[in-house]
């Protein structure tokens, strides 16, 4: 398998670079940084007694797809050559140190397990973040001074979709001293959500999930697509985003 550092490719241009296929980078793990902070993410979870251990893949982006326990990792997180190149095409790189690798890791863990234990479909989950069913927009506007949702992810992404109000809320409450309860106490709608996680967390103790897939939906490893369509397509929907609106 080729990885990281031996990578005949991660001597090329970055011209060179775009004209390959996703799958033609032969790359199926995360850098081994990236992979240490998944280990703390699972610790983090067994230290609340959660069952559920989200699987992950490369894809183009970080997601976890709806019905599915685990979440995607962007590809560039795979090579420092990768990494490289993202920043040179986007200005800047998601994910790219340990501690915004590990905020976005509990995010997408809050996926992970709304997923593995269906929690949309309970009452009260809807009742306090809305209908997880929702279409997803392709952008959202945020109301900055909002006090009805955590902070956590740059960008008031709780904001978005019921599902991120929910995986936002999960991520504050999953770090170790994040001391929400101080911190939002003046913000009542986003303390209840936090109060409801923290009740359905200690309900979900030692709770196996009733879903376990291990699918890997748009891994890289079959994708067609060069990395030039990929940066092409994301530039392009930066550049059709109103002001004040922020891109999904």
């Amino acid at each position: 398998m080729t990885r990281r550092r031996s990578a005949t490719w991660s001597r090329w241009s970055d011209e060179r670079l775009l004209a390959l296929r996703f799958r033609e980078l032969h790359l199926s793990r995360p850098a081994a940084w990236v992979e240490r902070c998944q280990k703390l993410l699972l610790l983090e979870l067994a230290d609340r007694a959660l069952k559920g251990r989200p699987h992950v893949w490369l894809a183009e982006e970080w997601f976890s797809p709806r019905g599915i326990p685990g979440f995607a990792i962007p590809f560039y997180l795979a090579h420092p050559r990768l990494m490289q190149l993202e920043r040179s095409q986007m200005h800047m790189v998601e994910g790219g140190t340990p501690a915004s690798c590990m905020a976005i890791m509990r995010h997408e863990a809050g996926h992970a397990i709304q997923h593995a234990h269906r929690l949309h479909r309970r009452a009260r989950w809807r009742q306090l973040f809305g209908e997880s069913g929702a279409p997803y927009p392709d952008r959202y506007r945020p109301r900055r001074n909002s006090a009805r949702f955590v902070r956590h992810i740059p960008g008031w992404y709780a904001q978005s979709h019921p599902d991120e109000d929910f995986a936002e809320t999960f991520a504050v409450w999953l770090r170790p001293g994040s001391r929400w309860r101080t911190r939002y106490a003046r913000w009542p709608v986003a303390l209840a959500k936090l109060t409801y996680v923290d009740s359905l967390m200690h309900e979900l103790r030692d709770v196996r999930p009733p879903v376990i897939a291990r699918a890997k939906p748009h891994s890289i490893a079959q994708s067609a697509l060069t990395l030039g369509e990929h940066y092409r397509a994301r530039r392009h929907a930066y550049r059709n985003t109103p002001a004040g609106w922020l891109t999904l």
